[in-house]
């Protein structure tokens, strides 16, 4: 049986041979065609000249890039601003008792957001680690919707007393903001990862009021490359960011050093070492108990609706005890780093528990479906032990001492060293600071990387089945599908067919495998080469000719599934079925086919590569 030839694609065809067809003056013809307005014509050659600048030209995607940062501050500015004064509202108009209003306010907010959860169709707020894998695996594409709804629900999150972050929230939304302009200009997948990377960087700089560290974080979390043509429109993002902020007058309140470290000896390096690696084991009980404790949460039969309002009733409980630890808690931070060690405000064992209660507080919550970001808490609880560490070790620098405790746990649950290293810099100027902080950050992220992973956002990744590590050629060809590829024309013949009828059948210009199919269901049985076709007796039948197929592939099958499958086939072609259990042919897919696409693949992905 001989499949119908598909429809042919559309093609040229020229005026003049098309009237000759027709018999008819090429004039004639012309006047027939409905030809658009010249105006429109021009306008449209106009936006696909626009359209190619802001595609291909780095100085166009640059000044691009400054409204976006603008928006993105005025974002993170707006989002501040925004928690802040849902904080005074909840303070001010409660009459309740100070431990019973956080409570009961949490867990109010708690049945708020698992509503929202559940209007929303989500399992969870949306997190970097979903700006990843839009950047990485759906071509930058994020809906608006996302980031204004994880925006707003964590600063009414904060606003009640979430021991949660911001910088998540933040770094989404700026992704988001420059996503869907990318995308109102209807530019390439290239160009909308930049601006995205844009609205992150942005996000990162106008946050802690550090540009360098924003352009840095952008492209080592979310693009994963340094790239000429990403990098430019990165930095005039950023720099236009904090540029806002600065004119706003906003400063970062911690990590501001009360006096200048002393200067640095060799044998300190060993002990920030040593605070590092501590740190990278707190860091990673943090990540686990995060992921733990939402693995808890699915498993369980708590409704999603009860499970935010359950982390937050906890939260409130903890904060009974230790109530510094809901919120930021930026001013706390601060007071780790600037308290005299003489007669400190924090002892060790207060610093201790805050520490605890923060980890604690801030794994339940996030586990538990709570909107908001892994960031701040990091910073705390870091902070909290390298200043314990600080008064531990009387002989080296206190302060030092905090930053490189907070840098180590920041680091390993962002997975950003390098920009890690670039906050503290930027927000200290303080060179010795910063170069305590990189080794102790080195180490960390060394132990765990080797014993957990890059980050909690790649481990997150990990766990949805996505491999970030894979090839872009890989990627691309994992987003087609056989079923886009194959030939619907093929030649399958029923079992009773003889050899003499299927060599008629070939000599009409068939040069590939002969599928074997079943009368009724057109199930596939078999298959036959031409070489078997040749030297059988002419009154075999096909289905005592036949032999097994070697491999199938399915319609719903990626292409790179289909690629790598041909590893040790030998044959021409591939039979296509709809699906497993059926194993109807639809079709077949030529080795060859595989070839180019792969071909096409790795020059799409170096394209890519080239334009950032």
């Amino acid at each position: 049986m001989t499949q119908p030839n598909p429809e042919p694609e559309d093609e040229e065809i020229d005026l003049e041979e098309a009237a000759e067809l027709l018999d008819d003056d090429p004039e004639e013809a012309l006047e027939e065609e409905d030809q658009p307005a010249p105006e429109l014509v021009y306008r449209r050659q106009f936006f696909d000249a626009i359209k190619r600048q802001l595609n291909y030209s780095l100085l166009a995607l640059s000044i691009m890039a400054i409204p976006i940062g603008v928006l993105a501050a005025y974002g993170s500015y707006g989002f501040l601003a925004a928690f802040g004064m849902l904080g005074d509202l909840f303070e001010r108009e409660s009459g309740l008792d100070t431990h019973i209003q956080k409570i009961v306010v949490l867990v109010v907010g708690g049945l708020i957001f698992g509503c929202l959860l559940r209007w929303l169709g989500w399992d969870r707020f949306r997190t970097p680690a979903h700006v990843i894998v839009a950047c990485s695996e759906r071509e930058g594409r994020i809906p608006l919707k996302d980031g204004l709804f994880t925006a707003a629900a964590d600063a009414l999150a904060l606003g009640m007393g979430a021991p949660v972050g911001r910088y998540g929230p933040a770094i989404h939304l700026g992704a988001t903001l420059g996503s869907f302009i990318a995308r109102v200009f209807h530019l390439g997948k290239s160009s909308v990862k930049i601006l995205l990377g844009c609205g992150v960087a942005a996000a990162i700089s106008a946050s802690f009021n550090a540009p360098i560290a924003g352009v840095i974080f952008a492209h080592e979390v979310i693009l994963g490359h340094f790239r000429l043509k990403a990098f430019a429109p990165i930095t005039m993002a950023s720099v236009a960011a904090v540029a806002i902020t600065r004119f706003h007058h906003h400063e970062y309140v911690a990590l501001k050093l009360w006096e200048q470290p002393r200067t640095l000896n060799l044998w300190d390096y060993p002990i920030y070492i040593g605070i590092g690696l501590l740190g990278a084991g707190i860091a990673i009980v943090y990540m686990r108990g995060i992921i733990q404790t939402g693995w808890f949460a699915q498993k369980s039969r708590i409704p999603l609706m009860l499970q935010p309002a359950v982390g937050a009733g906890i939260a409130g409980a903890i904060a009974i005890f230790v109530p510094q630890i809901l919120g930021l808690g930026d001013e706390t931070i601060q007071t780790f780093l600037e308290q005299d060690i003489d007669s400190p405000r924090f002892a060790i064992g207060a610093l201790l528990l805050l520490g605890i209660g923060k980890l604690i507080a801030s794994v339940v919550c996030l586990g538990f479906r709570m909107p908001g970001g892994s960031f701040s808490p990091a910073i705390f609880i870091g902070s909290s032990m390298g200043a314990i560490m600080g008064m531990l070790i009387p002989f080296i620098d206190y302060q030092i001492a905090v930053l490189v405790g907070m840098g180590a746990v920041v680091s390993c649950v962002i997975g950003a060293p390098l920009a890690t290293i670039l906050i503290v810099f930027e927000l200290t100027e303080n060179y010795y600071a910063a170069t305590a902080v990189m080794v102790g950050v080195v180490a960390a992220n060394g132990l765990v990387t080797r014993f957990f992973s890059r980050s909690l956002f790649h481990r997150q990744i990990r766990m949805w089945g996505i491999d970030l590590s894979r090839p872009e050629e890989q990627r691309i060809m994992q987003a087609q599908r056989v079923g886009d590829v194959m030939h619907e024309t093929y030649l399958a013949v029923r079992p009773h067919r003889t050899v003499a009828e299927l060599r008629a059948l070939v000599d009409r210009g068939h040069r590939s495998e002969v599928f074997v199919i079943e009368e009724e269901s057109s199930r596939l049985i078999g298959q036959l080469s031409l070489s078997d076709l040749a030297i059988a007796e002419p009154d075999t039948t096909a289905e005592e000719l036949s032999e097994a197929y070697e491999i199938w592939l399915k319609e719903s099958d990626s292409a790179w599934s289909g690629f790598v499958s041909l590893e040790n086939y030998t044959g021409l072609a591939v039979p296509v079925v709809n699906n497993g259990e059926d194993m109807k042919l639809v079709g077949m897919v030529y080795t060859s086919d595989f070839v180019s696409i792969y071909r096409d693949a790795i020059k799409s992905a170096r394209s890519d590569e080239g334009g950032g």
